[in-house]
């Protein structure tokens, strides 16, 4: 079997009468209006709106998500830097330190220098799509109403909400946490946390360059699995997103995908449908991506669903044990985590 250097997967979220992610107010008549993010797709010959959230605001649901649930201390984003003779903040970063914070380990960060200064740079391990409405389950609707005020008419305001069901992907580079490169071009590590911490890494030269170097916790592994299983945690017990008081979500995901894999490639896209009153798995898709990574894979297909909530699910419970693992959401990626992550 291939080894284990990616956690790829999918999720699917339950949009009922929701309203997930803003997008401000509408334009001229409309503009007493807050409106939802959404984008165009053409659909059988005509356009019509597509609701979803951003990456980056599911990406902060996540990252909160996963330190309360861990009971890690978040690396709080914080202003370093002012424009010249002003007041307003021109530069942003997180504690830049994956060693002391798992967030910066799993999500990545950014410094720019100037000057002498360096600059840092972390990619993110964790790589996701945006959460998008599927097909043939997607309906906008309105929301009228009025502020009631002690002397005076009435003040209208509406808001546009949606009922569908989210759908994204996503891919964790999992050999890369606990471990952080400082290039020419790149530095992961700024140089006080290498003195700080310079007994718990494991260095080595990168390219037979005595500049390029690899810091690799000596903790590594322990490091690799503890992040990735807290991340995953995190992920069955999502919870966040905009305008919770008025129309309240549980977006915790009512189907989960994971696989590990040797490949970085998210090959869990796109697989549900919208074919009557429940959402539907492309059964015939998730089999055929079975077969064609099957050389990449290096676990099982692990398949979380809620009960009652896919439209074939029995379908789904049928197929092969030796390939597939269906549980509950929170039931497979607790069963991912203690057979790879212990």
């Amino acid at each position: 079997m291939a080894n284990l250097k990616n956690i790829t997967g999918a999720l699917l979220i339950d949009a009922t009468a929701a309203f997930l992610n803003g997008a401000g107010l509408g334009a001229g008549e409309d503009k007493n209006k807050v409106i939802p993010k959404t984008f165009r797709e053409k659909v059988n010959n005509r356009f019509e709106d597509v609701p979803y959230v951003s990456a980056q605001s599911w990406r902060r649901w996540l990252r909160n998500t996963t330190n309360e649930e861990n009971g890690w201390a978040p690396s709080e984003l914080r202003g370093i830097g002012k424009s010249e003779g002003k007041e307003s903040t021109n530069k942003i970063a997180t504690e830049l330190n994956p060693v002391d914070f798992p967030e910066d380990d799993l999500f990545g960060y950014m410094k720019s220098g100037s000057g002498n200064e360096e600059s840092i740079q972390r990619t993110s391990p964790f790589k996701t799509s945006i959460l998008k409405g599927i097909k043939n389950m997607r309906v906008m609707n309105n929301d009228e109403a009025f502020v009631h005020l002690k002397e005076g008419t009435p003040l209208p305001y509406s808001t546009r909400f949606y009922s569908t069901h989210l759908e994204g992907f996503f891919n964790l580079e999992y050999y890369r946490l606990g471990v952080y490169e400082n290039l020419a071009s790149r530095q992961e590590l700024p140089k006080e946390l290498v003195e700080k911490h310079n007994d718990k890494f494991d260095v080595s030269e990168i390219y037979n360059n005595k500049n390029f170097k690899r810091y690799s916790l000596k903790t590594g592994e322990e490091t690799r699995k503890k992040h990735a299983a807290g991340l995953l945690k995190g992920l069955a017990f999502l919870r966040g997103g905009a305008k919770q008081a008025a129309f309240g979500s549980d977006v915790s995901p009512k189907v989960i995908i994971l696989a590990g894999m040797e490949s970085a490639n998210p090959v869990f896209n796109n697989l549900f449908v919208g074919t009557g009153e429940k959402p539907a798995l492309n059964i015939e898709l998730l089999k055929q991506l079975a077969v064609d990574y099957s050389s990449k894979l290096a676990t099982p297909i692990y398949l979380g669903i809620r009960s009652g909530y896919l439209q074939n699910e029995e379908e789904i419970k049928q197929l092969d044990a030796n390939v597939f693992v269906v549980d509950s959401p929170v039931g497979v990626t607790t069963k991912f985590t203690e057979a790879y992550l212990k």
